[in-house]
């Protein structure tokens, strides 16, 4: 969750260099579609890039501070399984002999599974849930069936991560949100819902969350997302990914 922040972040100054860049075209008279700026004078042109100098450091300064954080957030990021993969043992040393090796510990896999919306430019009614296909899993602790593709099945006494993203694009106005319904109800923690305005538009909506197994609760759950809005909208493309956290 904080790798994909990051990540997010660096998209939004992506943007934000990117109109630096457009504001420096306007004003020299280069941008496509507009025309040249005849009131130009070099006072003007020194001025705005003073500006995006400025501009121009301060996005250094958060690089920096991004760089920082990725960096210690990987430190603590296990590497990924590759059981499929066969790699050929490092060879050994020639000298001083090895030593004893340590004691084996039992490998706990944690399950993991990634679904994607059945099709593209779907329509998405009130009170309905969406349903999905399979991209790819691991483990076992978390189903999915595709006699009833909108629902995920989690095994109880278990953490889990789920996030979400979705582009959404609807022809008229749309208030709503986008619930984490589980069956049944209460068997983890609740989450709570996606709160979404979209005007006549395209958006794309971001979601994560921790789901905690309820005190004394043994049984399975089945987790779907709901629309909860006065309108249908259309979902062009929806990716979720639900993890299990396992505990050290």
């Amino acid at each position: 969750m904080i790798i994909a922040s990051i990540a997010m972040e660096e998209l939004a100054l992506s943007h934000i260099l990117n109109a630096e860049g457009e504001k420096l075209q306007y004003i020299l008279g280069t941008l496509p579609g507009t025309s040249s700026c005849t009131c130009t004078c070099p006072q003007d042109v020194l001025a705005v890039n003073k500006s995006v100098t400025a501009l121009v450091e301060a996005v250094t300064q958060t690089q920096i501070l991004l760089k920082n954080k990725l960096a210690q957030v990987l430190e603590f990021c296990p590497r990924p399984s590759t059981p499929d993969c066969k790699q050929d043992p490092p060879p050994a040393p020639c000298s001083p002999p090895p030593c004893p090796a340590p004691c084996p510990v039992p490998h706990c896999e944690k399950s993991a599974v990634q679904l994607v919306s059945q099709q593209e430019r779907m329509l998405w009614n009130p009170g309905c849930r969406l349903p999905w296909k399979l991209r790819c899993c691991s483990g076992n602790s978390i189903g999915w069936d595709g006699h009833t593709p909108a629902q995920i099945q989690l095994s109880p006494e278990k953490t889990y991560v789920v996030q979400y993203t979705m582009n959404i694009c609807v022809t008229t106005p749309v208030e709503g949100a986008i619930l984490l319904r589980q069956s049944p109800c209460l068997a983890f923690t609740d989450p709570l819902p996606l709160c979404f305005s979209v005007g006549c538009s395209q958006q794309t909506l971001h979601y994560a969350s921790v789901l905690r197994p309820s005190r004394n609760n043994r049984c399975s759950a089945e987790l779907s997302l709901v629309l909860d809005a006065k309108a249908p909208v259309c979902v062009e493309r929806a990716v979720l990914d639900i993890m299990e956290l396992v505990a050290e």
